[in-house]
């Protein structure tokens, strides 16, 4: 008696699809069960692939050149990398976190002096009277005009204060990301046959074309956007520091983050060119205001060297693949996003250029 008297009994080839159709899912719940496990190292682990992959020049040279073990090599290279990092950033930290504090304070106590503004403000196009005006109020009675215009600033505090907290954190996280990286650099070749497997098994010959080229993408942004933004930031603070600006450390902090999103010294420019001709003008102005324009032009010119050196890509794609993930996903867009734009114009092309 046949067990399916109304319908045909199900053929092998179903059975099969079946079964395969069961080991995708097993699959994807593994995938994804691990995804879950690793999140809360997915961040360090990607930012240490970036640090890796940029110091892997350096390494390269000590251990082939030199005769430098690997173990060695990437001890080397990660002390380093945290001592011109990691120091100067968490000194700068703590400087401008100190000075935001005296500032608070100071205000609190009433004991915050504000110089009296120059009477050439006034003569500024469009922003001169009220700047004046919003200025000379200040100087003579800072409370009062903080009260008057507590909506305005209290907003700005806070999101100064935010601002320097997960700056704290970004450092912290910056730190272990280096030491992450010493470990890949140590186990480099390991994982360069790996990438080279998954690239491969994942895009045939192309995909390993493509691991090179993600490498290679990485290394530019890492000196395009953060390389050229670390070296305007450093001549930010020297100009600073030597020309005697009040809270440096704040200014210096803020001209590295707005250079690494990519909107520039200009705000802090602008800012201390304001200061310096109004309080002290004379010789240090005139320096500091060159100073200033010229470190803030500085990236139009360091930028497209470091963005398009030895790429395999036009530079605009890279560039517009790291602001376009920034704005996207925050930091590490600036490298996620280059990456993916630049494999996906690859391929483009690999498919116009096709004959078949």
């Amino acid at each position: 008696m046949s067990l399916y008297p109304d319908s045909n009994p199900p053929s092998p080839g179903s059975n099969q699809v079946i079964h395969y159709a069961m080991q995708l899912l097993a699959l994807a719940i593994l995938l994804v069960w691990c995804f879950y496990i690793l999140e809360p190292f997915l961040i360090p682990m990607i930012w240490a692939a970036v640090f890796a992959s940029t110091f892997f020049p350096i390494h390269e040279k000590l251990t082939e050149k030199y005769g430098w073990k690997n173990g060695l090599s990437a001890t080397f290279i990660t002390l380093a990398a945290l001592l011109i990092l990691i120091v100067p950033a968490v000194f700068f930290m703590i400087a401008g976190a100190g000075e935001l504090k005296e500032l608070f304070q100071n205000i609190r106590d009433h004991e915050l002096e504000i110089p009296n503004p120059n009477e050439k403000v006034k003569e500024w196009p469009i922003v001169g009277e009220r700047l004046y005006d919003f200025w000379a109020n200040a100087s003579t009675n800072l409370t009062l005009t903080i009260q008057e215009h507590q909506d305005q600033l209290k907003p700005i505090l806070l999101k100064l204060v935010a601002l320097l907290r997960n700056t704290a954190t970004g450092i912290l996280l910056l730190m272990i990301s280096i030491i992450i990286s010493g470990v890949m650099l140590a186990y480099e070749r390991e994982e360069s046959d790996f990438a080279r497997k998954l690239f491969g098994k994942l895009g045939g010959k192309q995909g390993e074309e493509l691991a090179g080229v993600a490498k290679q993408t990485v290394q530019n942004v890492v000196k395009g956007i953060l390389g050229v933004a670390a070296i305007q930031t450093t001549l930010v603070g020297i100009g600073l520091i030597l020309a005697g600006i009040p809270f440096a450390g704040l200014w210096i902090i803020l001209s590295l983050i707005l250079a690494i999103v990519q909107i520039g010294i200009l705000p802090i420019s602008i800012g201390v060119i304001i200061y310096i001709w109004s309080t002290a003008g004379g010789t240090t102005a005139v320096i500091l205001t060159i100073w200033m324009i010229l470190v803030g032009l500085l990236d139009n010119v360091l930028k497209p060297i470091f963005l398009g050196k030895g790429a395999s890509v036009p530079m605009l794609v890279v560039f517009l693949g790291a602001i376009g993930g920034f704005l996207h996903a925050g930091f590490i867009g600036l490298f996620t996003g280059a990456i993916v734009l630049t494999v996906g114009y690859k391929f483009g092309v690999a498919w116009i250029n096709s004959t078949k």
